[in-house]
Protein backbone atom coordinates (compact mmCIF):
# COMPACT_ATOMS: atom_id res chain seq x y z
CA UNK A 1 0.00 0.00 0.00
CA UNK A 2 1.31 3.56 -1.05
CA UNK A 3 1.26 5.83 1.82
CA UNK A 4 0.48 9.72 1.39
CA UNK A 5 4.05 10.99 1.97
CA UNK A 6 5.62 8.69 -0.83
CA UNK A 7 2.89 9.59 -3.50
CA UNK A 8 3.45 13.55 -2.59
CA UNK A 9 7.04 12.75 -3.01
CA UNK A 10 6.38 11.10 -6.68
CA UNK A 11 4.18 14.63 -7.20
CA UNK A 12 7.06 16.54 -6.22
CA UNK A 13 9.42 14.17 -8.76
CA UNK A 14 7.15 14.75 -11.56
CA UNK A 15 6.71 18.12 -11.27
CA UNK A 16 10.18 18.66 -11.62
CA UNK A 17 10.42 16.68 -14.17
CA UNK A 18 7.71 18.60 -16.32
CA UNK A 19 9.03 21.85 -15.83
CA UNK A 20 12.77 20.76 -16.89
CA UNK A 21 11.07 18.85 -20.01
CA UNK A 22 8.89 21.79 -20.57
CA UNK A 23 11.64 24.39 -20.21
CA UNK A 24 14.51 21.98 -22.37
CA UNK A 25 11.78 21.83 -25.40
CA UNK A 26 10.82 25.66 -24.56
CA UNK A 27 14.24 26.23 -25.47
CA UNK A 28 14.98 24.29 -27.95
CA UNK A 29 12.14 25.36 -29.86
CA UNK A 30 12.97 28.42 -29.61
CA UNK A 31 16.04 28.07 -31.82
CA UNK A 32 13.47 28.02 -34.77
CA UNK A 33 11.43 30.70 -35.88
CA UNK A 34 8.65 30.36 -34.07
CA UNK A 35 5.92 32.62 -36.09
CA UNK A 36 2.90 33.25 -35.09
CA UNK A 37 -0.63 31.62 -34.90
CA UNK A 38 -2.26 31.99 -38.34
CA UNK A 39 1.82 31.19 -40.21
CA UNK A 40 3.32 28.87 -37.12
CA UNK A 41 6.89 28.58 -37.77
CA UNK A 42 8.89 25.26 -37.02
CA UNK A 43 9.22 26.31 -33.36
CA UNK A 44 5.76 27.35 -32.25
CA UNK A 45 4.75 23.73 -31.48
CA UNK A 46 7.39 22.97 -29.13
CA UNK A 47 7.72 26.38 -27.46
CA UNK A 48 3.65 26.33 -27.11
CA UNK A 49 4.23 22.45 -25.17
CA UNK A 50 6.75 23.51 -23.36
CA UNK A 51 5.38 26.38 -21.73
CA UNK A 52 2.14 24.25 -21.11
CA UNK A 53 4.20 21.55 -19.44
CA UNK A 54 5.88 24.31 -17.61
CA UNK A 55 2.40 25.41 -16.01
CA UNK A 56 1.33 22.06 -15.60
CA UNK A 57 4.46 20.89 -13.30
CA UNK A 58 4.45 24.39 -11.19
CA UNK A 59 0.34 23.65 -10.64
CA UNK A 60 1.42 20.10 -9.58
CA UNK A 61 4.07 21.06 -7.45
CA UNK A 62 1.60 23.73 -5.98
CA UNK A 63 -0.99 21.68 -5.22
CA UNK A 64 1.28 18.74 -3.83
CA UNK A 65 2.30 18.75 -0.30
CA UNK A 66 5.60 18.32 0.89
CA UNK A 67 6.45 14.50 1.24
CA UNK A 68 7.46 13.30 4.72
CA UNK A 69 11.02 11.52 5.15
CA UNK A 70 10.84 7.81 3.98
CA UNK A 71 13.35 4.84 4.17
CA UNK A 72 14.08 3.72 0.19
CA UNK A 73 13.22 0.05 1.83
CA UNK A 74 10.08 1.00 2.92
CA UNK A 75 9.09 1.70 -0.93
CA UNK A 76 9.74 -1.94 -1.55
CA UNK A 77 8.48 -3.34 1.58
CA UNK A 78 5.39 -1.60 0.07
CA UNK A 79 5.11 -3.73 -2.73
CA UNK A 80 6.26 -0.99 -5.41
CA UNK A 81 9.61 -2.01 -6.19
CA UNK A 82 12.04 -0.85 -8.81
CA UNK A 83 11.16 -3.81 -11.42
CA UNK A 84 7.45 -2.48 -11.70
CA UNK A 85 8.77 1.27 -11.77
CA UNK A 86 11.16 0.38 -14.70
CA UNK A 87 8.12 -0.77 -16.76
CA UNK A 88 6.30 2.60 -16.37
CA UNK A 89 9.59 4.54 -17.53
CA UNK A 90 10.26 1.50 -20.41
CA UNK A 91 6.96 1.93 -21.61
CA UNK A 92 6.63 5.70 -21.76
CA UNK A 93 10.17 5.85 -23.39
CA UNK A 94 8.97 3.03 -25.78
CA UNK A 95 5.76 5.12 -26.55
CA UNK A 96 8.00 8.55 -27.76
CA UNK A 97 10.20 6.00 -29.95
CA UNK A 98 7.39 4.43 -31.46
CA UNK A 99 5.86 8.19 -32.43
CA UNK A 100 9.34 9.17 -33.45
CA UNK A 101 9.91 5.89 -35.79
CA UNK A 102 6.14 5.68 -37.08
CA UNK A 103 6.06 9.17 -37.76
CA UNK A 104 8.58 9.03 -40.22
CA UNK A 105 7.56 5.86 -42.15
CA UNK A 106 4.24 5.31 -40.70
CA UNK A 107 2.51 9.08 -40.39
CA UNK A 108 0.22 10.62 -37.66
CA UNK A 109 -2.49 7.83 -37.20
CA UNK A 110 -0.05 5.23 -36.51
CA UNK A 111 1.84 6.91 -34.72
CA UNK A 112 -0.14 8.51 -32.17
CA UNK A 113 -1.88 5.34 -32.01
CA UNK A 114 1.78 3.41 -30.75
CA UNK A 115 2.19 5.73 -28.45
CA UNK A 116 -0.60 6.02 -26.32
CA UNK A 117 -1.10 2.45 -26.17
CA UNK A 118 2.42 1.43 -25.30
CA UNK A 119 2.76 4.46 -22.95
CA UNK A 120 -0.72 3.64 -21.15
CA UNK A 121 0.77 -0.42 -20.48
CA UNK A 122 2.76 1.22 -18.12
CA UNK A 123 0.00 1.96 -15.74
CA UNK A 124 0.03 -1.07 -13.50
CA UNK A 125 -3.76 -1.62 -13.66
CA UNK A 126 -4.00 -1.11 -17.57
CA UNK A 127 -5.64 -3.58 -19.99
CA UNK A 128 -5.11 -4.06 -23.23
CA UNK A 129 -8.46 -3.15 -23.98
CA UNK A 130 -8.58 -0.05 -21.81
CA UNK A 131 -5.27 0.86 -23.53
CA UNK A 132 -6.03 0.47 -26.90
CA UNK A 133 -9.75 2.56 -26.37
CA UNK A 134 -7.46 5.31 -25.06
CA UNK A 135 -5.10 5.18 -27.97
CA UNK A 136 -8.14 5.05 -30.14
CA UNK A 137 -9.70 7.81 -29.08
CA UNK A 138 -6.88 10.45 -28.78
CA UNK A 139 -5.66 9.21 -31.65
CA UNK A 140 -9.36 10.49 -33.37
CA UNK A 141 -8.74 13.69 -31.37
CA UNK A 142 -4.72 14.48 -32.52
CA UNK A 143 -6.30 14.09 -35.77
CA UNK A 144 -9.01 16.55 -35.30
CA UNK A 145 -6.96 19.01 -33.96
CA UNK A 146 -3.90 18.79 -35.51
CA UNK A 147 -4.51 17.81 -39.52
CA UNK A 148 -7.98 18.81 -39.60
CA UNK A 149 -7.91 22.11 -36.95
CA UNK A 150 -4.38 23.69 -37.26
CA UNK A 151 -3.17 22.08 -40.39
CA UNK A 152 0.12 20.63 -39.12
CA UNK A 153 1.68 19.07 -42.55
CA UNK A 154 1.70 15.79 -40.98
CA UNK A 155 0.34 12.91 -43.04
CA UNK A 156 -1.93 10.67 -41.88
CA UNK A 157 -0.74 7.42 -43.31
CA UNK A 158 2.68 6.65 -45.41
CA UNK A 159 3.89 3.76 -46.22
CA UNK A 160 7.66 3.40 -46.02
Amino acid sequence: MHSASQSRGKDFAGAGLLVATGAGAAYLGGGYHVGTLNQMGAGFIPVVLGVLLIVIGITIALTARPPAMTAPVEVVRNGIGIATELRGWACVLGGVAAFVVLGEYGGLVPASFASVFISALGDRSASIARSAALAAALTAFAVLVFHYGLGVPFTLFRWG
